[in-house]
């Protein structure tokens, strides 16, 4: 046969010829947990370990041994590889270059959990590693250790993948086992977190115990008030937690905000529910089961074809009695994960299906270009329906509707495909097909990428899809508008929003791959987002934080922010750079303050708002090139409110309306303030936010106020303050602008804080900007170059810590 190669690397090292990349190795100790495969004969000859086993049914019909049929295919072409005890075959992340037959020897294969490293199975002579990544595409799932000496033989991937597609039945019987190795490894990964344990015997046992559950569309895993009975493991798909509405709707408490549509489908709640919650892949159901008898809190529906794992109260019961100490363990990572939920609110979307109805892009090189830029930092793999008619060596059979014979492996494939890798990104027709009605049944998010200037042909082609996806189940749909060369603004997104039903937008220059990659970021959960707080003048800071967030290479998919922060967030949606927000800056905030009699407010407002309009004009929301939101405080509700759609420099007016000094603005006949009464850094809405995976925000809020000068007892005459000003005494009294701004943070400051520890930002900048006073609002270049100063060296250091998806060009950047 091929050569020869003898893996002389101990304690976790590769040895290997291929030229993968390794990956960081495991961080923490080993778990054994069950086995891969059924066959536990150690070091038996290759041909007698098969035969048990690996038998299948040829093209030709005769029974034969799957390993013994690829070592026979590839004789000449495969190599040799001999490994010691302690070598590492593949690390679990590296780029599949080869499948491997063992010969001779074992193998332990090794997931990396948040209770370290767990050993998942092993896998002996007879067979074959590595096809998981030909049949279901992406990365290793797992490393591959030898427990004593071993011997395989290596086959590059493209030569394998063309074989399997040639002999259609081996396939379905490595596809069949692949969906029980990766189901299988998908719970003991679930359970180690759970049970807090890296007992090998113990997570085995509990595995094999599993009872599997496979919920259609629509169906009710239970309801609300059925008897908690045991918890569940989502393996595949994705289920809705809701609870009856007990008060029922409540009258006027609408808005803008309320962008959704009102969908029915078989994913949707019952008739009086309200929606809680989703959990995805990975994620737990009913953990409460196992330690509380009380009655299920909340009813689960699948929202899509969903397979679970049941780990029923009666078996932990069992383990709690031979492990009291469990009890503790489990109690404590179910609120820690209760707590992890709270923080964040809908998980991200693991399969991704993408529809382009538009001609002015490539399909397949758009999706390829979606699936590479999940695949930086995730495993990830993209399917068409040419791609699956290949890989079954069925052609056709990507179009099978659900009631056809070819169905149920349709199915199985898919399924093996997403739990095979962190997100599956399924390419669509840009017509109702069999495949894109299947696409989008699988889908967790269902992006569309339509032009800007669609025609009455394709606005119908979308609505078809469109309609066709409301008789499915209800899921997460963006719309993804292609710009032609040259379009300086967005226009009409909220009719297109609104007319076919889409829950947010991503704007695309044509040509620039930025914006697909940011789309990319978004659709899968991975975008970053930016939060700027309010702070008055300070406020400018924000501008020279975006200069180092730029030269570091941080992309910025969202922006959103607070009183002054909310301007320089409308600026960076807008799409200037950091240069043109100083010029717009020196612009429009020269002699702002107008002051005039104080019986509504001490200024009036009237330069203010003129400043804002010319900046912000006409722009809508949804017209940003970003996504934007800013917030502001409803004085007739007692309430935040959040500004995602509509007149954007309305809500920016709002936000920014700092009680006593400028007016509040009437807002659907109810009074908006300053959105720093309530929450001077609202960031809670950008980590709730299925779109968002990781947060930055920025603080430039005074860490301490004015003092006091030497006390003058219970009162101040206004004539003395104002000599003490025109002499330019240092015993004068704060303004009463400073004083109200300054009272406002401090009442934020609290919920902040609170906020604060709850956790969900990922890098905290806190800029003290010392000099620099709240109401200095006409020092723009200078307060912009000391937040560069203050921030770049944090932002830097940070950037080169995080492993950012893509190349971290903006869009905006990239288009101009």
């Amino acid at each position: 046969m091929g050569g020869t190669c003898h893996g002389s690397h101990r304690s976790g090292r590769t040895a290997r010829v291929s030229d993968e990349t390794p990956s960081p190795g495991p961080r923490a100790g080993i778990l054994v947990c069950g086995t891969i495969a059924p066959n536990q004969s150690g070091r038996t000859s290759a041909p007698d370990t098969i035969e048990k086993w690996w038998g299948t049914v040829t093209s030709m019909g005769e029974r034969d041994d799957t390993a013994s049929l690829v070592l026979a295919a590839f004789e000449g072409r495969d190599r040799e590889l001999r490994f010691d005890t302690g070598d590492v075959l593949v690390n679990e992340g590296d780029v599949a270059h080869e499948v491997f037959v063992v010969l001779t020897g074992r193998f332990e294969a090794v997931k990396v959990t948040d209770q370290g490293s767990v050993v998942v199975g092993s896998v002996g002579p007879g067979e074959i590693l590595g096809e998981i990544t030909v049949i279901a595409g992406g990365r290793r799932t797992a490393t591959l250790r030898a427990t004593e000496s071993s011997v395989v033989r290596a086959i590059d991937r493209l030569p394998f993948e063309r074989w399997l597609i040639e002999h259609g039945a081996i396939t379905d019987e490595v596809s069949l086992r692949a969906r029980e190795r990766i189901d299988r490894t998908q719970v003991a990964e679930m359970l180690t977190d759970l049970l807090g344990t890296t007992e090998p015997e113990l997570i085995a046992e509990v595995v094999d115990r599993c009872e599997w559950r496979r919920l259609a569309a629509g169906e009710v895993l239970f309801a609300q008030g059925d008897p908690s009975d045991a918890a569940y493991f989502v393996v595949g798909g994705r289920v809705r937690a809701s609870v009856l509405d007990v008060a029922g709707p409540l009258a006027d408490d609408t808005g803008p905000d309320d962008t959704g549509p009102d969908d029915t489908g078989p994913g949707d709640t019952g008739p009086g529910e309200v929606v809680i919650g989703e959990l995805g892949r990975g994620e737990v159901v009913g953990e409460l089961g196992l330690i509380d008898d009380a009655l299920r809190s909340a009813t689960i529906r699948a929202v899509r074809d969903t397979t679970l794992a049941r780990f029923p109260a009666e078996m932990f019961e069992e383990l709690i009695q031979r492990s009291p100490a469990l009890m503790l363990q489990v109690t404590r990572n179910i609120l820690r994960r209760m707590r992890a939920t709270t923080r964040r609110g809908a998980s991200r979307a693991s399969t991704l299906t993408l529809v382009v109805t538009t001609d002015a892009v490539d399909p397949e090189a758009v999706a390829s270009m979606v699936h590479d830029e999940i695949g930086h930092v995730r495993t990830a793999a993209l399917l068409s329906a040419r791609r699956v008619d290949e890989l079954l060596d069925r052609p056709g059979i990507a179009q099978t509707d659900a009631d056809n014979v070819g169905a149920p492996r349709l199915s199985e494939f898919l399924h093996e495909a997403e739990v095979a890798n962190d997100h599956l990104v399924l390419l669509a027709d840009p017509t109702p097909t069999a495949w894109t009605r299947r696409a989008m049944s699988q889908a967790d998010r269902v992006v569309v990428m339509m032009s800007a200037q669609a025609s009455a042909t394709e606005e119908g082609a979308v609505r078809a899809l469109i309609d066709e996806l409301d008789g499915l189940h209800d899921v997460a749909r963006t719309v993804a508008i292609v710009h032609p060369p040259g379009t300086d603004r967005p226009h009409d997104t909220a009719r297109v929003l609104d007319t076919f039903g889409f829950h947010d937008v991503v704007h695309l220059h044509h040509g620039v791959e930025a914006d697909v990659r940011r789309m990319a970021r978004l659709a899968s959960g991975h975008g970053v987002g930016l939060v700027l707080s309010g702070g008055g003048g300070r406020g400018l800071g924000h501008i020279g934080v975006h200069r180092a967030l730029m030269e570091a290479g941080v992309p910025i998919d969202y922006v959103a922010g607070c009183s002054m922060g909310s301007t320089v967030a409308g600026l960076i949606a807008l799409g200037h750079r950091t240069s043109e927000m100083v010029d717009v800056g020196r612009r429009q905030m020269h002699r702002l303050l107008d002051y005039t009699i104080p019986i509504v407010s001490v200024i009036s407002g009237k330069r203010m708002s003129a400043s804002i309009e010319s900046t912000f004009g006409t722009w809508d929301v949804e017209d940003l090139w970003l996504p934007f939101y800013c917030t502001s405080t409803n004085l007739s509700r007692s309430r935040s409110e959040v500004h995602r759609r509509g007149d954007l420099a309305r809500a920016v007016r709002a936000s920014v309306a700092i009680p006593g000094i400028l007016p509040p603005v009437s807002y659907h006949g109810d009074l908006l303030v300053d959105g720093g009464v309530l929450n001077n850094m609202p960031f809670e809405s950008m980590r709730d936010d299925a779109r968002v995976g990781t947060v930055i925000a920025v603080d430039v809020s005074p860490a301490k106020g004015p003092a006091a000068p030497d006390d003058p007892g219970l009162w101040v005459s206004g004539w003395q303050e104002l000599f003490g000003r025109l002499r330019r005494s240092s015993r004068v009294h704060p303004g009463v602008g400073t004083v109200l701004l300054r009272s406002m943070l401090t009442g934020a400051a609290l919920h902040h804080q609170a906020a604060l520890r709850e956790g969900g930002i990922d890098l905290l900048v806190k800029l003290e900007l010392p000099g620099v006073g709240l109401l200095d609002l006409d020092r723009v270049a200078e307060v912009a170059d000391a937040g560069y100063s203050a921030s770049v060296d944090q932002v830097r250091t940070w950037a080169e810590a995080t492993p950012f998806i893509g190349s971290g060009r903006t869009a905006h950047d990239a288009a101009r």
